[in-house]
């Protein structure tokens, strides 16, 4: 968090915790011995674990979201390709637009990565090489202060930046038999798009916050500017 938002919250007396919902770790994988056209970051992960020997130089990078472009560009990298969404439907509609001809597509992404680009690109002609690289953990010390909090019933907000974030929270939570009736009533949920966003209304409940421009900043910036409305 911005630490100039985190001394607006603790200024109005809001207590910010911090608590992983998930944790990377590396995946072992073979580098690629293969061609291809264009390399999709789709995270900031993805640049922070992709083995850059494997970048080839006529390669076009593709970036999803601004702080993905901001670390290519600190290593670097320039992007060719930033879709104006933040998500990979966005992402597929707007580059395959710009396209004339089949792609090689070198996609190395999580473990847990939504099938949505591989399915949509290959189904329109191109190819996809994807290469797993690293893998997203809810560990037990992190749920174990999770449950803490909850039983504590001090949450008034809640953020979440992915879809698998979400999944641990509301497992664990949905785990928890003497939470208070009220519970889910008196949370508001902030997201951080509509990908986010569509995995918690799938399990019944509602979406309070989310910014038009998907990523952090602009979605504690609307947090804010709630927690302000209500002073």
């Amino acid at each position: 968090m911005p630490e100039v938002i985190r001394q607006a919250l603790v200024q109005r007396e809001v207590d910010v915790i911090d608590i992983p919902m998930n944790r990377t770790q590396a995946v072992p994988c073979s580098a690629l011995e293969q061609a291809y056209d264009w390399l999709f970051f789709t995270s900031v992960n993805a640049v922070r674990y992709f083995d850059f020997d494997q970048l080839l130089p006529q390669a076009k990078i593709l970036a999803i979201g601004n702080q993905t472009t901001k670390v290519l560009k600190e290593c670097g990298l320039p992007v060719d390709f930033q879709p104006k969404e933040g998500f990979s439907e966005g992402l597929v509609s707007e580059w395959m637009a710009t396209v004339t001809e089949p792609q090689r597509v070198f996609w190395p992404h999580s473990l847990r990565a939504r099938r949505v680009i591989y399915d949509s690109l290959t189904k329109g002609g191109h190819t996809v090489l994807e290469q797993v690289i690293y893998t997203n953990e809810f560990v037990a010390e992190d749920r174990k202060q999770l449950i803490q909090l909850l039983k504590e019933d001090r949450l008034d907000y809640v953020l979440f930046a992915s879809p698998s974030a979400w999944e641990s929270f509301y497992e664990t939570v949905s785990q928890l038999a003497d939470l208070p009736e009220v519970f889910w009533e008196n949370l508001r949920i902030a997201a951080i798009g509509p990908v986010t966003a569509k995995a918690i209304e799938k399990e019944g409940q509602s979406v309070a916050i989310q910014p038009k421009v998907y990523d952090m900043q602009h979605l504690y910036q609307c947090l804010l500017e709630e927690i302000k409305l209500k002073e």
